[in-house]
Protein backbone atom coordinates (compact mmCIF):
# COMPACT_ATOMS: atom_id res chain seq x y z
CA UNK A 1 0.00 0.00 0.00
CA UNK A 2 2.77 2.54 0.67
CA UNK A 3 4.21 1.88 -2.86
CA UNK A 4 1.09 3.06 -4.32
CA UNK A 5 0.02 6.08 -2.09
CA UNK A 6 4.04 7.08 -2.90
CA UNK A 7 3.45 6.44 -6.74
CA UNK A 8 0.11 8.99 -6.90
CA UNK A 9 1.94 11.42 -4.89
CA UNK A 10 5.09 11.38 -7.63
CA UNK A 11 2.02 11.34 -9.69
CA UNK A 12 0.52 14.81 -8.40
CA UNK A 13 3.83 16.41 -7.93
CA UNK A 14 4.74 15.65 -11.66
CA UNK A 15 1.11 16.89 -12.72
CA UNK A 16 1.44 20.01 -10.99
CA UNK A 17 4.83 20.75 -12.90
CA UNK A 18 3.73 19.69 -16.16
CA UNK A 19 0.08 20.07 -16.43
CA UNK A 20 -0.27 16.00 -17.32
CA UNK A 21 -1.25 13.48 -14.80
CA UNK A 22 -0.54 9.70 -15.30
CA UNK A 23 -2.64 7.94 -17.67
CA UNK A 24 -4.81 5.17 -16.45
CA UNK A 25 -5.19 1.95 -18.46
CA UNK A 26 -8.01 3.23 -20.50
CA UNK A 27 -6.95 6.73 -21.56
CA UNK A 28 -4.24 7.83 -24.36
CA UNK A 29 -2.08 10.94 -23.88
CA UNK A 30 -1.11 12.12 -27.33
CA UNK A 31 0.91 15.23 -27.35
CA UNK A 32 1.16 17.45 -31.10
CA UNK A 33 2.24 20.51 -32.19
CA UNK A 34 0.55 23.56 -31.45
CA UNK A 35 -2.12 23.96 -34.37
CA UNK A 36 -5.49 25.43 -35.03
CA UNK A 37 -7.84 22.47 -35.47
CA UNK A 38 -11.00 22.26 -37.84
CA UNK A 39 -12.85 19.45 -36.29
CA UNK A 40 -15.28 19.74 -39.04
CA UNK A 41 -14.69 16.81 -41.77
CA UNK A 42 -15.94 18.98 -44.94
CA UNK A 43 -13.89 21.98 -44.29
CA UNK A 44 -10.45 20.95 -43.60
CA UNK A 45 -7.73 19.82 -45.36
CA UNK A 46 -4.51 20.03 -42.77
CA UNK A 47 -2.99 16.72 -41.78
CA UNK A 48 -3.01 17.61 -38.77
CA UNK A 49 -7.11 17.48 -38.10
CA UNK A 50 -7.20 13.82 -39.49
CA UNK A 51 -5.60 12.19 -36.86
CA UNK A 52 -8.35 13.39 -34.13
CA UNK A 53 -11.17 13.21 -37.10
CA UNK A 54 -10.54 9.43 -37.30
CA UNK A 55 -11.87 9.55 -33.53
CA UNK A 56 -14.92 11.53 -34.26
CA UNK A 57 -16.31 10.67 -37.48
CA UNK A 58 -16.58 7.45 -39.92
CA UNK A 59 -17.92 6.94 -43.74
CA UNK A 60 -18.99 4.09 -45.63
CA UNK A 61 -15.65 2.82 -45.83
CA UNK A 62 -12.43 3.55 -43.62
CA UNK A 63 -8.32 2.65 -43.72
CA UNK A 64 -7.19 -0.87 -42.44
CA UNK A 65 -4.69 0.59 -39.64
CA UNK A 66 -1.94 -1.42 -41.32
CA UNK A 67 -2.21 -1.65 -44.89
CA UNK A 68 -4.50 1.61 -45.07
CA UNK A 69 -6.73 -0.74 -47.62
CA UNK A 70 -10.46 0.60 -47.39
CA UNK A 71 -12.44 -1.93 -44.94
CA UNK A 72 -16.36 -1.67 -44.70
CA UNK A 73 -17.34 0.58 -41.67
CA UNK A 74 -20.45 2.35 -42.36
CA UNK A 75 -21.44 0.26 -45.15
CA UNK A 76 -20.94 -3.71 -45.42
CA UNK A 77 -21.94 -4.64 -48.83
CA UNK A 78 -21.72 -3.21 -52.34
CA UNK A 79 -23.33 -4.40 -55.40
CA UNK A 80 -21.29 -2.90 -58.73
CA UNK A 81 -23.92 -2.96 -62.30
CA UNK A 82 -22.35 -4.64 -65.41
CA UNK A 83 -20.88 -0.92 -66.88
CA UNK A 84 -19.55 -0.19 -63.69
CA UNK A 85 -21.32 3.23 -63.18
CA UNK A 86 -24.10 1.95 -60.86
CA UNK A 87 -23.11 0.92 -57.02
CA UNK A 88 -25.73 -0.20 -54.47
CA UNK A 89 -24.36 -0.34 -50.90
CA UNK A 90 -25.78 -1.57 -48.14
CA UNK A 91 -25.50 -0.21 -44.61
CA UNK A 92 -24.86 -1.85 -41.43
CA UNK A 93 -28.31 -1.42 -40.12
CA UNK A 94 -26.16 -0.77 -36.39
CA UNK A 95 -24.52 2.29 -37.39
CA UNK A 96 -25.66 5.03 -35.09
CA UNK A 97 -24.96 8.60 -34.17
CA UNK A 98 -23.94 9.69 -31.19
CA UNK A 99 -27.19 10.48 -30.44
CA UNK A 100 -28.92 7.58 -30.72
CA UNK A 101 -30.23 7.97 -34.57
CA UNK A 102 -29.74 5.76 -36.85
CA UNK A 103 -27.67 6.35 -39.99
CA UNK A 104 -29.59 5.72 -42.92
CA UNK A 105 -29.40 5.86 -46.54
CA UNK A 106 -30.77 9.36 -46.08
CA UNK A 107 -28.40 10.39 -43.68
CA UNK A 108 -25.74 9.70 -46.33
CA UNK A 109 -26.77 11.49 -49.29
CA UNK A 110 -28.08 14.25 -46.76
CA UNK A 111 -24.25 14.44 -45.92
CA UNK A 112 -22.85 14.61 -49.54
CA UNK A 113 -25.02 16.64 -50.63
CA UNK A 114 -23.84 18.97 -47.96
CA UNK A 115 -20.41 18.53 -48.85
CA UNK A 116 -21.10 19.56 -52.50
CA UNK A 117 -23.18 22.55 -51.39
CA UNK A 118 -20.76 24.20 -49.67
CA UNK A 119 -18.00 26.21 -51.63
CA UNK A 120 -15.29 25.97 -48.71
CA UNK A 121 -15.25 22.51 -49.21
CA UNK A 122 -11.52 21.77 -50.18
CA UNK A 123 -12.48 18.02 -51.28
CA UNK A 124 -16.27 18.36 -52.87
CA UNK A 125 -14.25 18.29 -56.52
CA UNK A 126 -13.24 14.41 -55.58
CA UNK A 127 -17.31 13.40 -55.98
CA UNK A 128 -17.14 15.14 -59.53
CA UNK A 129 -17.25 11.69 -60.43
CA UNK A 130 -20.67 11.14 -59.46
CA UNK A 131 -23.58 11.91 -61.92
CA UNK A 132 -24.26 15.51 -61.78
CA UNK A 133 -21.81 16.28 -58.81
CA UNK A 134 -19.73 18.65 -60.42
CA UNK A 135 -22.93 20.67 -61.81
CA UNK A 136 -24.24 20.74 -58.53
CA UNK A 137 -21.50 21.90 -56.95
CA UNK A 138 -21.59 25.18 -59.37
CA UNK A 139 -25.23 25.34 -59.66
CA UNK A 140 -26.17 24.23 -62.87
CA UNK A 141 -28.34 21.86 -61.94
CA UNK A 142 -30.76 20.73 -58.79
CA UNK A 143 -30.12 18.78 -55.56
CA UNK A 144 -32.66 15.92 -57.34
CA UNK A 145 -30.77 15.72 -60.21
CA UNK A 146 -27.25 14.01 -57.85
CA UNK A 147 -26.67 10.32 -58.82
CA UNK A 148 -26.79 10.09 -55.44
CA UNK A 149 -30.38 8.33 -54.30
CA UNK A 150 -31.43 6.52 -51.05
CA UNK A 151 -33.43 2.91 -52.08
CA UNK A 152 -34.72 2.20 -48.40
CA UNK A 153 -33.67 2.79 -45.09
CA UNK A 154 -30.27 0.45 -45.32
CA UNK A 155 -29.77 1.00 -49.00
CA UNK A 156 -27.14 3.95 -51.34
CA UNK A 157 -27.46 3.52 -55.11
CA UNK A 158 -24.54 5.83 -56.45
CA UNK A 159 -24.44 6.61 -60.09
CA UNK A 160 -21.33 7.54 -61.56
CA UNK A 161 -20.75 9.53 -65.15
CA UNK A 162 -17.30 7.45 -65.92
CA UNK A 163 -16.09 4.29 -64.42
CA UNK A 164 -13.88 4.82 -60.48
CA UNK A 165 -12.86 1.74 -59.06
CA UNK A 166 -11.10 3.75 -56.53
CA UNK A 167 -14.46 5.07 -55.22
CA UNK A 168 -14.04 2.90 -51.91
CA UNK A 169 -10.41 3.97 -51.06
CA UNK A 170 -11.48 7.82 -51.84
CA UNK A 171 -14.48 7.02 -49.29
CA UNK A 172 -12.44 6.74 -46.73
CA UNK A 173 -11.67 10.11 -46.49
CA UNK A 174 -12.64 11.94 -43.55
CA UNK A 175 -14.20 14.22 -46.13
CA UNK A 176 -16.75 11.36 -46.64
CA UNK A 177 -17.64 11.00 -43.39
CA UNK A 178 -21.18 11.09 -42.21
CA UNK A 179 -21.55 14.43 -40.71
CA UNK A 180 -25.02 14.87 -39.13
CA UNK A 181 -26.50 18.18 -39.16
CA UNK A 182 -25.73 19.14 -35.56
CA UNK A 183 -22.29 19.35 -35.19
CA UNK A 184 -22.21 17.93 -31.55
CA UNK A 185 -23.54 14.50 -33.09
CA UNK A 186 -20.97 12.44 -34.11
CA UNK A 187 -20.27 9.44 -36.28
CA UNK A 188 -17.28 7.72 -34.82
CA UNK A 189 -16.38 5.73 -32.15
CA UNK A 190 -15.64 8.79 -29.83
CA UNK A 191 -17.21 12.27 -29.09
CA UNK A 192 -15.95 15.68 -28.57
CA UNK A 193 -15.89 15.87 -24.40
CA UNK A 194 -14.12 19.22 -24.01
CA UNK A 195 -12.11 21.75 -26.60
CA UNK A 196 -9.96 23.63 -24.59
CA UNK A 197 -6.65 25.99 -25.58
CA UNK A 198 -4.02 23.88 -25.91
CA UNK A 199 -5.96 20.28 -24.33
CA UNK A 200 -9.60 18.50 -26.50
CA UNK A 201 -10.77 15.41 -24.73
CA UNK A 202 -12.51 12.87 -26.85
CA UNK A 203 -14.82 9.80 -24.97
CA UNK A 204 -15.81 6.71 -26.16
CA UNK A 205 -19.09 6.96 -28.28
CA UNK A 206 -22.19 4.80 -26.23
CA UNK A 207 -23.94 4.10 -29.59
CA UNK A 208 -21.07 3.64 -31.55
CA UNK A 209 -21.91 0.49 -33.88
CA UNK A 210 -18.89 -1.19 -32.83
CA UNK A 211 -18.33 0.31 -29.21
CA UNK A 212 -17.11 -3.47 -27.83
CA UNK A 213 -13.95 -2.85 -29.91
CA UNK A 214 -13.08 -0.06 -29.32
CA UNK A 215 -10.31 0.20 -26.21
CA UNK A 216 -9.60 3.23 -24.59
CA UNK A 217 -12.44 5.16 -22.89
CA UNK A 218 -11.02 8.52 -22.97
CA UNK A 219 -8.36 10.01 -25.33
CA UNK A 220 -6.24 13.38 -24.49
CA UNK A 221 -4.93 15.28 -27.14
CA UNK A 222 -2.08 17.99 -25.31
CA UNK A 223 -0.56 20.80 -27.64
CA UNK A 224 2.55 21.72 -26.97
CA UNK A 225 5.74 23.34 -28.94
CA UNK A 226 8.38 22.64 -25.45
CA UNK A 227 11.02 20.06 -27.06
CA UNK A 228 12.20 19.24 -23.69
CA UNK A 229 8.58 19.22 -21.68
CA UNK A 230 7.65 16.95 -23.95
CA UNK A 231 10.54 14.35 -23.77
CA UNK A 232 10.31 15.04 -20.26
CA UNK A 233 6.56 14.09 -20.41
CA UNK A 234 7.52 11.04 -22.60
CA UNK A 235 10.08 9.48 -20.51
CA UNK A 236 8.30 9.69 -17.14
CA UNK A 237 5.13 7.93 -18.79
CA UNK A 238 2.97 10.87 -18.75
CA UNK A 239 2.47 10.96 -22.18
CA UNK A 240 1.71 7.68 -24.58
CA UNK A 241 2.57 9.30 -28.30
CA UNK A 242 3.95 12.61 -28.89
CA UNK A 243 3.33 13.88 -32.77
CA UNK A 244 5.30 16.79 -31.68
CA UNK A 245 9.05 17.82 -31.35
CA UNK A 246 11.50 15.81 -28.66
CA UNK A 247 14.69 15.98 -28.21
CA UNK A 248 15.71 12.65 -28.59
CA UNK A 249 18.70 12.74 -27.76
CA UNK A 250 17.95 12.13 -24.27
CA UNK A 251 15.12 10.01 -24.93
CA UNK A 252 15.20 6.45 -22.44
CA UNK A 253 13.82 4.64 -25.06
CA UNK A 254 15.58 5.16 -28.57
CA UNK A 255 13.38 2.23 -29.87
CA UNK A 256 10.32 4.47 -29.56
CA UNK A 257 11.53 6.71 -32.13
CA UNK A 258 8.87 5.71 -35.46
CA UNK A 259 10.55 7.28 -38.48
CA UNK A 260 9.48 6.63 -41.84
CA UNK A 261 8.51 8.09 -45.94
CA UNK A 262 4.60 8.82 -46.30
CA UNK A 263 2.88 8.96 -49.14
CA UNK A 264 3.44 12.88 -49.60
CA UNK A 265 5.60 15.58 -51.17
CA UNK A 266 6.75 18.90 -49.95
CA UNK A 267 7.07 21.41 -52.79
CA UNK A 268 7.08 25.17 -54.28
CA UNK A 269 4.22 26.06 -56.38
CA UNK A 270 3.51 29.20 -58.48
CA UNK A 271 -0.02 30.91 -58.19
CA UNK A 272 -1.81 32.20 -61.35
CA UNK A 273 -2.60 36.12 -61.19
CA UNK A 274 -6.15 35.16 -61.35
CA UNK A 275 -6.47 33.36 -58.14
CA UNK A 276 -4.68 36.26 -56.27
CA UNK A 277 -7.29 38.76 -53.77
CA UNK A 278 -5.57 42.01 -56.16
CA UNK A 279 -6.73 40.55 -59.31
CA UNK A 280 -9.27 43.04 -60.64
CA UNK A 281 -9.74 42.12 -64.69
CA UNK A 282 -9.07 39.47 -67.25
CA UNK A 283 -6.44 41.26 -68.96
CA UNK A 284 -4.20 41.73 -65.68
CA UNK A 285 -1.34 39.39 -65.98
CA UNK A 286 2.08 39.16 -63.79
CA UNK A 287 5.22 37.89 -65.37
CA UNK A 288 5.16 34.64 -63.74
CA UNK A 289 1.90 33.42 -64.90
CA UNK A 290 3.93 32.97 -68.27
CA UNK A 291 5.92 29.70 -68.81
CA UNK A 292 8.63 31.19 -70.31
CA UNK A 293 9.85 33.14 -67.59
CA UNK A 294 9.09 30.29 -64.83
CA UNK A 295 11.17 27.82 -67.35
CA UNK A 296 13.60 30.29 -67.07
CA UNK A 297 13.90 30.10 -63.45
CA UNK A 298 14.17 26.00 -63.75
CA UNK A 299 16.81 25.99 -65.86
CA UNK A 300 19.05 27.86 -63.41
CA UNK A 301 17.81 25.67 -60.33
CA UNK A 302 20.62 24.55 -58.18
CA UNK A 303 18.52 21.28 -57.64
CA UNK A 304 20.88 19.69 -55.24
CA UNK A 305 21.31 22.61 -53.14
CA UNK A 306 17.54 22.80 -53.24
CA UNK A 307 17.42 18.95 -51.67
CA UNK A 308 20.57 18.61 -49.78
CA UNK A 309 18.75 18.61 -46.62
CA UNK A 310 16.34 15.79 -47.85
CA UNK A 311 15.83 12.37 -46.66
CA UNK A 312 14.13 11.96 -50.01
CA UNK A 313 14.98 13.73 -52.55
CA UNK A 314 11.83 14.59 -55.16
CA UNK A 315 12.57 15.20 -58.75
CA UNK A 316 8.72 14.51 -59.31
CA UNK A 317 5.47 15.63 -58.09
CA UNK A 318 3.84 12.75 -57.21
CA UNK A 319 4.77 9.79 -55.12
CA UNK A 320 6.42 7.10 -56.62
CA UNK A 321 3.59 4.42 -56.04
CA UNK A 322 4.28 0.66 -57.80
CA UNK A 323 3.47 0.20 -61.19
CA UNK A 324 3.16 3.93 -61.52
CA UNK A 325 5.65 4.70 -64.82
CA UNK A 326 8.34 6.56 -63.92
CA UNK A 327 8.11 10.42 -65.03
CA UNK A 328 11.41 12.47 -66.28
CA UNK A 329 11.33 15.16 -63.48
CA UNK A 330 13.61 18.06 -62.60
CA UNK A 331 17.36 17.35 -61.67
CA UNK A 332 19.65 19.27 -64.29
CA UNK A 333 21.18 22.89 -63.67
CA UNK A 334 22.22 25.08 -66.87
CA UNK A 335 22.74 28.35 -66.04
CA UNK A 336 23.99 29.41 -69.60
CA UNK A 337 20.93 27.79 -70.83
CA UNK A 338 18.72 29.97 -67.86
CA UNK A 339 19.78 33.39 -69.32
CA UNK A 340 19.31 32.02 -72.85
CA UNK A 341 15.52 31.45 -72.00
CA UNK A 342 15.11 34.99 -69.44
CA UNK A 343 16.53 37.10 -72.77
CA UNK A 344 14.04 35.45 -75.30
CA UNK A 345 10.63 35.69 -72.62
CA UNK A 346 11.92 39.74 -71.79
CA UNK A 347 12.12 40.04 -75.78
CA UNK A 348 8.47 37.87 -76.09
CA UNK A 349 6.75 39.95 -73.78
CA UNK A 350 8.55 43.35 -73.78
CA UNK A 351 10.22 43.63 -70.86
CA UNK A 352 13.56 45.52 -70.93
CA UNK A 353 16.93 43.33 -70.16
CA UNK A 354 17.48 45.80 -67.16
CA UNK A 355 14.21 45.32 -65.73
CA UNK A 356 14.48 44.24 -61.75
CA UNK A 357 11.17 41.59 -61.52
CA UNK A 358 9.98 40.61 -58.06
CA UNK A 359 9.04 37.33 -57.03
CA UNK A 360 7.47 36.84 -54.07
CA UNK A 361 7.94 33.52 -51.79
CA UNK A 362 5.69 33.01 -49.10
CA UNK A 363 6.43 30.23 -46.60
CA UNK A 364 5.39 28.71 -43.09
CA UNK A 365 7.77 29.77 -39.89
CA UNK A 366 10.53 27.24 -39.83
CA UNK A 367 9.24 25.46 -42.88
CA UNK A 368 12.62 25.53 -45.01
CA UNK A 369 16.47 26.77 -45.02
CA UNK A 370 16.21 30.25 -45.18
CA UNK A 371 20.00 30.31 -46.16
CA UNK A 372 19.26 28.13 -49.00
CA UNK A 373 16.78 30.84 -50.23
CA UNK A 374 19.17 32.89 -49.88
CA UNK A 375 21.84 31.36 -52.14
CA UNK A 376 19.00 30.43 -54.92
CA UNK A 377 18.06 34.11 -54.54
CA UNK A 378 21.75 34.96 -55.25
CA UNK A 379 21.63 32.76 -58.59
CA UNK A 380 18.52 33.62 -59.37
CA UNK A 381 19.47 37.58 -59.21
CA UNK A 382 21.69 37.42 -62.24
CA UNK A 383 18.81 36.33 -64.32
CA UNK A 384 17.50 40.37 -63.13
CA UNK A 385 15.13 38.38 -60.75
CA UNK A 386 14.84 40.05 -57.07
CA UNK A 387 13.48 36.88 -54.56
CA UNK A 388 11.58 38.15 -51.79
CA UNK A 389 10.85 35.16 -48.67
CA UNK A 390 8.06 36.15 -46.56
CA UNK A 391 7.32 33.94 -43.17
CA UNK A 392 3.80 32.92 -41.89
CA UNK A 393 3.35 31.15 -38.11
CA UNK A 394 2.91 27.39 -39.71
CA UNK A 395 -0.56 27.37 -37.47
CA UNK A 396 -2.35 30.28 -39.44
CA UNK A 397 -0.44 29.32 -42.84
CA UNK A 398 -2.32 26.94 -44.92
CA UNK A 399 -5.28 28.95 -44.37
CA UNK A 400 -4.20 32.08 -45.57
CA UNK A 401 -2.80 30.72 -48.73
CA UNK A 402 -6.14 31.70 -50.85
CA UNK A 403 -5.89 35.29 -49.61
CA UNK A 404 -2.63 35.55 -50.13
CA UNK A 405 -0.98 37.87 -53.22
CA UNK A 406 2.77 35.97 -53.39
CA UNK A 407 3.81 34.05 -56.37
CA UNK A 408 4.84 30.98 -54.61
CA UNK A 409 3.94 29.20 -51.63
CA UNK A 410 5.66 26.29 -50.42
CA UNK A 411 3.29 23.24 -49.51
CA UNK A 412 3.79 19.67 -47.83
CA UNK A 413 1.04 17.75 -49.45
CA UNK A 414 -0.06 13.94 -48.13
CA UNK A 415 -2.14 12.03 -50.57
CA UNK A 416 -5.34 11.31 -49.33
CA UNK A 417 -5.86 7.99 -50.70
CA UNK A 418 -3.15 5.92 -52.18
CA UNK A 419 -3.62 7.05 -56.10
CA UNK A 420 -1.97 9.47 -57.73
CA UNK A 421 -5.30 11.04 -58.29
CA UNK A 422 -5.00 12.58 -54.80
CA UNK A 423 -1.89 14.58 -55.92
CA UNK A 424 -2.83 15.41 -59.41
CA UNK A 425 -6.40 16.45 -58.65
CA UNK A 426 -4.94 19.42 -56.69
CA UNK A 427 -3.78 21.08 -60.63
CA UNK A 428 -7.53 20.33 -62.58
CA UNK A 429 -8.71 23.57 -63.45
CA UNK A 430 -11.97 23.14 -61.41
CA UNK A 431 -11.00 21.32 -58.75
CA UNK A 432 -12.23 22.53 -55.26
CA UNK A 433 -8.83 21.96 -53.88
CA UNK A 434 -6.88 23.84 -56.92
CA UNK A 435 -4.67 26.73 -55.15
CA UNK A 436 -2.73 27.50 -58.14
CA UNK A 437 -5.20 28.66 -60.51
CA UNK A 438 -3.47 26.57 -62.72
CA UNK A 439 -5.84 25.53 -65.95
CA UNK A 440 -4.62 23.30 -68.60
CA UNK A 441 -7.19 21.55 -71.13
CA UNK A 442 -4.57 18.79 -72.14
CA UNK A 443 -4.19 17.57 -68.43
CA UNK A 444 -7.77 18.33 -67.32
CA UNK A 445 -8.35 16.23 -70.40
CA UNK A 446 -5.80 13.14 -69.80
CA UNK A 447 -7.36 13.27 -66.21
CA UNK A 448 -10.89 12.26 -67.20
CA UNK A 449 -9.24 9.75 -69.87
CA UNK A 450 -7.96 7.87 -66.89
CA UNK A 451 -11.71 7.62 -65.35
CA UNK A 452 -12.46 6.48 -68.53
CA UNK A 453 -10.25 3.17 -69.31
CA UNK A 454 -9.11 0.20 -67.61
CA UNK A 455 -7.23 0.03 -64.33
CA UNK A 456 -3.86 -1.10 -65.77
CA UNK A 457 -4.22 2.02 -68.54
CA UNK A 458 -5.27 4.16 -65.86
CA UNK A 459 -1.65 4.84 -64.69
CA UNK A 460 -0.34 5.62 -68.09
CA UNK A 461 -3.00 8.47 -68.58
CA UNK A 462 -2.03 10.06 -65.13
CA UNK A 463 1.61 9.93 -65.30
CA UNK A 464 1.13 11.56 -68.79
CA UNK A 465 -1.04 14.23 -67.14
CA UNK A 466 2.36 14.70 -64.53
CA UNK A 467 4.31 15.38 -67.23
CA UNK A 468 2.21 18.27 -68.68
CA UNK A 469 2.16 19.51 -65.38
CA UNK A 470 5.99 19.10 -64.97
CA UNK A 471 6.43 20.94 -68.92
CA UNK A 472 4.39 24.22 -67.75
CA UNK A 473 6.73 24.71 -64.24
CA UNK A 474 4.11 25.35 -62.16
CA UNK A 475 5.56 22.81 -59.37
CA UNK A 476 9.00 22.57 -58.07
CA UNK A 477 9.32 19.38 -55.66
CA UNK A 478 11.80 19.05 -52.77
CA UNK A 479 11.07 16.17 -51.41
CA UNK A 480 8.97 13.11 -50.57
CA UNK A 481 7.72 13.23 -46.86
CA UNK A 482 8.88 11.60 -44.19
CA UNK A 483 7.40 11.87 -40.09
CA UNK A 484 8.30 10.83 -36.84
CA UNK A 485 6.49 9.81 -34.12
CA UNK A 486 7.34 8.64 -30.62
CA UNK A 487 5.52 6.25 -29.44
CA UNK A 488 6.43 2.41 -27.51
CA UNK A 489 4.83 -0.35 -29.92
CA UNK A 490 5.63 -2.75 -27.12
CA UNK A 491 3.42 -0.86 -24.72
CA UNK A 492 0.61 0.55 -27.30
CA UNK A 493 -0.79 -1.79 -29.77
CA UNK A 494 -2.82 -1.24 -33.04
CA UNK A 495 -0.70 1.69 -33.95
CA UNK A 496 1.19 0.59 -37.35
CA UNK A 497 3.28 3.06 -39.50
CA UNK A 498 1.91 3.86 -42.87
CA UNK A 499 2.11 5.67 -45.69
CA UNK A 500 -0.53 8.27 -44.61
CA UNK A 501 0.90 8.34 -41.18
CA UNK A 502 -3.00 8.07 -39.96
CA UNK A 503 -3.35 5.98 -36.88
CA UNK A 504 -7.17 5.55 -36.85
CA UNK A 505 -7.53 6.05 -32.50
CA UNK A 506 -11.08 3.08 -32.94
CA UNK A 507 -8.03 0.28 -32.93
CA UNK A 508 -5.53 1.68 -30.78
CA UNK A 509 -5.43 0.28 -27.29
CA UNK A 510 -2.65 -0.11 -24.34
CA UNK A 511 -1.04 -3.77 -23.44
CA UNK A 512 -1.28 -5.10 -20.36
CA UNK A 513 2.05 -5.15 -18.75
CA UNK A 514 4.43 -8.13 -18.94
CA UNK A 515 5.05 -9.66 -15.34
CA UNK A 516 7.97 -12.17 -15.36
CA UNK A 517 8.37 -13.31 -12.03
CA UNK A 518 11.30 -16.23 -12.23
CA UNK A 519 12.51 -15.87 -8.66
CA UNK A 520 9.39 -16.30 -6.51
CA UNK A 521 9.37 -18.56 -3.55
CA UNK A 522 7.92 -21.87 -4.38
CA UNK A 523 6.68 -24.49 -1.61
CA UNK A 524 6.03 -28.40 -1.88
CA UNK A 525 4.73 -30.18 0.64
CA UNK A 526 4.88 -33.80 1.47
Amino acid sequence: MKLNKTLSLIGVLLSLCTGLTFAGQKELVVIEAKTQHQLNPQLTEAASDTQILTGLYEGLFTYNPISLAPQYAIAVDIKISRDKKRWTLTLNPQARFSNNEKITASSVRDSFITLLSNPQAPYSSLLDVIKNANEFRNKKCSESDVGIYALSENELMIHLKSQANYLPKLLCHPAFSIVHKNPKVYSGPYILKSNKKNEIILEKNPHYWDKANVQMETIRIIQSDDIQLNTYNYNTGLADWIMSAVDTTKLINKNALNFNAIFGTSYFFFKDSKYKPSYKNSNEKNLWDYPEFREALFEAMPWNLLRKQSFFPATTFVYPLTDYPGVEGYDYTDKIRAKELMKEARKKYNVSDDKIIPLVFQIPSNSFDITVLAEIAKIWGELGVDLQVYETPAELYYSNVRTSNADVYFYSWIGDFADPLAFLELFRSDSSLNDSGFSNKEFDELLEKANEVQEEKRYDYLSKAETVLLDNYIVIPVQYSVTANIINLEEIGGWSANAFDIHPFKYIYKKEPKINLPNVVKYSYE
